[in-house]
């Protein structure tokens, strides 16, 4: 099985972030719970750089400059996507509460070595006499549609709760480069690569709406306590521990150890009859690509993650998350502190180190006119629009709480 990243599962979040913006600990009625999300970080590659590649724009070797500066060796992440969902929960008489929803997810992750990112970005124009290394290196690109329910047990004390999904895959595409390596000779005069690895992908000729290439499922646990107002809460979360299989999918295989010292055109051409008849009659054969069809079993991006509120008055609430995610990425800390603006508004400077990302910043505003509606807007675009040569990490958030 192969491991993707980390996504949130956003409705387990309506407890603490109701408790965290409005003060109030329960939600003692019915509710629809909405969020959308989009994210791109990364602890290297600036805002400008993904931006230009996102547009299809010529990268400008002027921006990419800071990174001939870094060991090839090391690690650059980059990650990013949309996802959204739309949950319902039922309220009634009974200390169970019944839970339905539907969402979709359209992510991609990668980590990889830092001299794979250079390559790509910038050529190896600027890296002569320098070997670059390209692995281990690994991508993962998914998107899939769910549809889900489960229950939730309120206690005096407690609330513990469960989810599971049946998850529809669209696309999925992985790449690992287990070991490779880049070196180019002073003045040009030789090439040398080496590259072993593999890739498994599924089709993308119908769209994702309709394409149904893996079936999976997944479960999440919770548990939130349900403290006296002005006391701390505490929300502990297994999100999304599960699978998809794909039926069928295509295997490449890749092994490429070569140099190149020049190239005589005439020779190619007459040794053509000779390159057909070992069966080099393609790019694929010339770069030992060896595909065959096969199925394979991914995990379903899933993650630990633990929240604690704390109110500091009337005024003030603090918040400390943690998020772990079943892959090799490192964890991530967000704390943010609320400000009171008055009894519909709520604001919050929010900080975040670690992830696929260094650190970043963000504000939220939490509306919340009358006792029913709640609107939060995470707003995370700050750094990326006024230092995007230097900043790595842009993340929008929209969350809408309806108590019916």
């Amino acid at each position: 099985m192969i491991l993707l990243g980390v996504t949130s599962n956003a409705q387990l979040d309506r407890w603490w972030t109701h408790y965290h913006y409005r003060g109030n600990p329960d939600l003692e009625q019915k509710s629809i719970w909405f969020e959308a999300n989009a994210d791109l970080s990364s602890n290297r590659i600036s805002n400008t750089i993904t931006g230009q590649i996102r547009s299809g724009g010529k990268i400008s070797l002027a921006q990419t400059a800071y990174l001939s500066q870094r060991d090839p060796a090391g690690v650059t992440r980059l990650g990013g996507g949309v996802d959204g969902g739309m949950w319902y929960r039922s309220y009634g008489s009974s200390r169970l509460h019944w839970h339905v929803g539907a969402g979709m997810t359209d992510r991609l992750y990668g980590s990889m070595r830092t001299g794979l990112a250079q390559l790509v970005l910038t050529g190896n124009g600027v890296y002569e006499d320098q070997t670059l290394s390209l692995g281990p290196s690994w991508f993962r690109y998914l998107s899939a549609q769910y549809i889900g329910g489960g229950v939730d047990l309120e206690t005096d004390g407690l609330i513990l709760g469960v989810l599971g999904k049946v998850i529809k895959a669209s696309r999925w595409h992985e790449v690992d480069i287990a070991s490779g390596s880049f070196y180019t000779a002073p003045y040009g005069t030789s090439l040398e690569a080496d590259l072993t690895g593999s890739q498994f992908y599924t089709s993308s000729d119908q769209s994702k709406l309709s394409a149904w290439y893996g079936t999976g499922g997944s479960l999440s646990f919770f548990m939130i306590n349900r403290p006296a107002p002005g006391k701390m809460l505490v929300s502990a979360q297994v999100q999304d521990l599960g699978f998809i299989h794909f039926g069928g999918g295509k295997k490449q295989d890749v092994l490429v150890d070569t140099i190149f010292t020049g190239l005589d055109a005439t020779t190619l051409l007459e040794s053509g009859a000779q390159l057909n008849a070992q069966g080099l009659d393609s790019i694929e054969a010339l770069l030992n690509l060896k595909s065959t069809a096969t199925s394979r079993a991914v995990f379903y991006p899933g993650n630990l993650q633990l929240d604690m509120i704390k109110p500091l008055g009337e005024k003030f609430s603090l918040a400390f998350q943690v998020r772990q995610a079943f892959v090799a990425i490192p964890p991530k800390v967000r704390l943010g502190l609320r400000i009171s603006a008055g009894e519909w508004l709520g604001l919050e400077p929010y900080f975040i180190a670690g992830g696929l990302s260094r650190f970043h910043t963000g504000f939220t505003a939490s509306i919340h006119p009358g006792s029913r509606l709640q609107l939060m807007i995470a707003y995370g675009l700050i750094e990326s629009q006024i230092a995007p040569n230097s900043s790595t990490t842009q993340t929008l958030n929209l969350r809408l709480n309806v108590l019916l």
